[in-house]
Order: C-alpha cells, then sequence, then structure tokens
C-alpha cells in the first residue's frame, strides 16, 4: 500500500520536473522534424496499460515512409539512442496512465497470448523503462523480457526503482557514446512477437 502511495507520489513529481527540463529540447525537435521532414513529430499508440486496459502512449516520430516501408530517420535514430522518443510519455506518466518504472507498454493484441507467469506484468501500470530495459540489449527478446517484468513483480520495491532509474540514466549515457552497448531493436515487434514467442 505504501509503496504504490509513494511510487505514485515519486512519479509525479519527477516526471513534473523531467518535464519541463526537457521542453527545451521538445521543442527543438519538433521544430528541427517540421523543418526537416514536414511531418507531424507526434504520433499516439493503442497499447495495453493497467490490467491490460487500453491507453493511448504518445511517442515522437522516429520513422518516415520512403518507397512504401517505414525506415529510421537521422534524428529518429539519436532520439532511439538518447531516449528523447519517450519525453511525451512523461505526459502519460503525469495523467496516471504509465509509471517511470514498470514493464513497458507493449500492443493491447499481446494480453491473450502471455504465459501464465508473464500475465502478471499486466497487474502493473506500464513504464518508461524496467528491469527488463536495463538488463537486455535485444528488446525483441521476449521470454526473457517477460521474465524479467515477472520478476520485478516479484520483488518490487522502493530501492529497485531507484536502481533501475539509476541504471537508465547511466545506460543512456553509456550508449551516447559506445555504439557496441546501444540495443538492438526490431521496426515490426507485432510480427516479431508472434513469430519467436506466441508461435
Amino acid at each position: 500500500m505504501y509503496f504504490y502511495i509513494f511510487k505514485r507520489l515519486f512519479d509525479l513529481f519527477l516526471s513534473l520536473i523531467l518535464f519541463f527540463l526537457l521542453l527545451p529540447f521538445l521543442i527543438i525537435i519538433i521544430l528541427l522534424s517540421l523543418i526537416i521532414y514536414r511531418h507531424n513529430p507526434f504520433f499516439i499508440q493503442r497499447r495495453s496499460g493497467l490490467f491490460g486496459k487500453p491507453i493511448k502512449v504518445f511517442k515522437l516520430k522516429t520513422m518516415k515512409d520512403f518507397k512504401d516501408k517505414k525506415i529510421i530517420t537521422k534524428l529518429g535514430n539519436f532520439l532511439r539512442i538518447s531516449k528523447l522518443d519517450e519525453i511525451p510519455q512523461l505526459i502519460n506518466v503525469i495523467v496516471n496512465d504509465m509509471s517511470l518504472i514498470g514493464p513497458r507498454p507493449l500492443y493491447v493484441e499481446f494480453n491473450d497470448h502471455y504465459k501464465r507467469k508473464h500475465k502478471l506484468r499486466l497487474k502493473m501500470k506500464p513504464g518508461i523503462t524496467g528491469l527488463a530495459q536495463i538488463k537486455l540489449k535485444d528488446s525483441s527478446n521476449w521470454h526473457s523480457k517477460f521474465n524479467f517484468d515477472y520478476i520485478y513483480y516479484k520483488n518490487k520495491s522502493i530501492s529497485l526503482d531507484m536502481f533501475i532509474l539509476y541504471k537508465t540514466f547511466a545506460n543512456i549515457l553509456s550508449t551516447l557514446f559506445d555504439k557496441n552497448k546501444r540495443p538492438i531493436e526490431k521496426i515490426d515487434y507485432l510480427e516479431d512477437f508472434f513469430k519467436k514467442y506466441a508461435k
């Protein structure tokens, strides 16, 4: 009980601070997107929230359409490495759809396909970062990813949240300067999930 009260207050406090600190970067990114790529810099995704309830997750665009396929732009690549594309999700935290720390919000279509213990990830608000994000380089290593979500659920605590937050910032700094530490990402997570995990 006290954990969830503190977690919510901490989420609200830190999210507001981070949002206003990062607001100048957000404005610059918006202007660059409008000038260089001439597209709406934001997009909204329908993802799974607490107990599997659909929520709208906000992100900055990192891709553009090119010859009937999507490619990651140069600006988008930097946004992904620096995690600045996640800035709008601070709004999700402020309105209480998400937490700073928790399992990543995934597609609603995944909800009926989780293994039994992996379904426990739906009993927590999704997070901007989590245990899986600081432990895994390959974000589509689904079994390991969900196992770390399960471990977080069973061991959730204020101290664990503080550790994950610290490691997240440390990892972002290290990936900015070391290409070998950058995460491996797939563009089509929906297809990859059903191919590797839910087959």
